[in-house]
């Protein structure tokens, strides 16, 4: 049961993290550059893709970690 709640934790930490990666004020600071360029997509694109990515993931895998226990 203990372990349980330490993985919840963690899971609920990483996705704090990651929705404040794409809020106010952290998104816009980080997103708010044109150069350089990843994949031919401006940094801007590219941080919002991989910050909603990992918010996604986060999520499915806390709501998996809460549903199987």
């Amino acid at each position: 049961m203990k372990q349980n709640r330490k993985g919840r934790a963690i899971y609920v930490l990483i996705w704090v993290l990651a929705f404040a990666l794409v809020n106010y004020p952290i998104g816009a600071w980080a997103s708010n550059k044109l150069e350089p360029y990843i994949l031919g997509l401006p940094f801007s694109v590219c941080y919002f893709w991989v910050a909603y990515t990992l918010l996604i993931l986060a999520g499915v895998l806390l709501a998996w970690k809460a549903m199987r226990d």
